[in-house]
């Protein structure tokens, strides 16, 4: 399934609004492929808030290493 890419630059306010509207079809196929496949819809909806989240602190501690990593570079 294609997502529609961004048609607004970084700093415009929708832009938060518009990637959700890119991506809740796709959403909405992938818990009803989990409920297709056995799953209730709110097992699958909490552990697709889960992996969203584990994503997002994963995605903030490779920023931090990065940031620490760089620092260390200017170091030596």
């Amino acid at each position: 399934m294609k997502i529609a890419p961004p048609d607004l630059s970084e700093d415009q306010d929708d832009r938060f609004l518009r990637c959700q509207d890119a991506l809740y079809v796709s959403f909405l196929k992938v818990l009803e492929d989990a409920t297709e496949a056995g799953w209730r819809p709110q097992e699958a909806l909490v552990a697709l808030i889960s992996l969203a989240d584990n994503h997002a602190l994963m995605l903030d501690s490779n920023a931090e290493i990065e940031e620490l990593l760089a620092v260390l570079k200017k170091r030596f």
